[in-house]
């Protein structure tokens, strides 16, 4: 993987929707610690998160750092560590705080403890925070008018073809995307092959077919909308730059070969409210942590199979059903757990 040493990790910005809710408010009982995988040389989670998160950062792995940071918020959402380490990845080490729920993210390290601990850094995070709001407000509102602008260009929306608000194909060669406000679904293999980078959903998109978005060489993100009930087998199969995803809840089942081939992909939320997981990770050799929430009751035959460098994968749930060889070729570090809970089906 490249290394990153102050890039931001684009998870939030490259595929956007218009007035999508906050991700930020579930937290996890402490109890719920017993899923998680740690070095019992650390007198607790917290020390042994805080140490791979910080230490993974500092490598040039931001991807990696946001998983321990991510569950240091879980957790511990009244210490400032894991919002502070959110936005440390989101912003690339604090040069630039436009991104995403950037304002969510403030708020939470404002009301964290980082008062109680004497944090410099969050105090010289929230006072960059001021400094950047103006700039930050006016390239927002810059932002949302081009978007306008776009959507109502004739000649833009000539490159859609569509029809009963299915996008059939897409004929530009735009590296962003602007989805007209008139398609509920993005049809099969719409995106197949292009040069897109970066896509705005909007509130009506409600399903993503099959192959949607395979083989697009230059998508590095997406954070796929709330709005989104439905998506098809191999929708990112064979991304091969693709290196972080947000999978919501409102997305029932994971389909076959949705990110198949995406040998970059290091960071993966799965939200709660997803409930099968099938073979939808086949060799994203990256992909290091995962958690699976507990609406999760299934996980499929081969689900996670050749992800080489899976390392730590935590099961929220102790009557998930998991199929043959679904951890196959991964390096878990709490494989013996696994399969204590499991059966060593999954492995072999």
């Amino acid at each position: 993987m490249k290394k990153i040493l102050i890039l931001p990790l684009l998870i939030s910005i490259c595929f956007c929707l218009i007035g999508e809710p906050s991700r930020y408010g579930k937290t996890y009982d402490q109890s719920q610690l017993k899923y998680y995988y740690w070095d019992r040389s650390y007198t607790s989670y917290y020390f042994y998160a805080e140490y791979r998160a910080d230490s993974l950062y500092k490598a040039g792995f931001p991807e990696n750092a946001f998983y321990y940071y991510r569950s240091l918020a879980y957790f511990y959402p009244l210490s400032y560590k894991g919002w502070w380490g959110i936005i440390r990845c989101f912003s690339g080490n604090f040069e630039n705080l436009d991104f995403q729920d950037s304002e969510i993210l403030i708020e939470k390290l404002r009301n964290s403890n980082y008062k109680e601990v004497g944090l410099n850094e969050g105090i010289n995070v929230l006072e960059l925070w001021e400094k950047q709001l103006p700039s930050i407000t006016k390239a927002r509102e810059e932002r949302a008018a081009a978007e306008k602008r776009k959507r109502s260009d004739n000649l833009y929306n000539m490159k859609f073809v569509r029809h009963d608000g299915i996008l059939e194909q897409y004929n530009g060669s735009d590296s962003e995307v602007i989805i007209p406000l008139d398609v509920t679904v993005i049809g099969p293999a719409a995106f197949r092959n292009t040069s897109v980078s970066r896509i705005v959903f909007h509130e009506n998109v409600m399903e993503i077919g099959k192959d949607a978005f395979a083989n697009c060489g230059s998508l590095k993100s997406i954070v796929i909308p709330d709005t989104v009930k439905i998506i098809g087998e191999g929708a990112f199969r064979q991304c091969m730059n693709l290196e972080s995803a947000v999978i919501p809840g409102s997305i029932e089942v994971l389909p076959n070969n949705l990110f198949q081939g995406c040998s970059k992909l290091s960071s993966v939320q799965i939200e709660d409210g997803v409930g099968e997981i099938q073979k939808s990770f086949v060799g994203c050799k990256k992909l290091s942590a995962i958690t699976i929430p507990a609406s999760v009751l299934k996980i499929g035959d081969f689900a996670f199979s050749a992800c080489t460098e899976l390392k730590t994968i935590s099961i929220m749930s102790d009557s998930v059903i998991i199929g043959r060889r679904a951890l196959y070729g991964t390096h878990l570090e709490n494989k013996d757990e696994l399969v204590e809970r499991f059966g060593a089906e999954c492995f072999y």
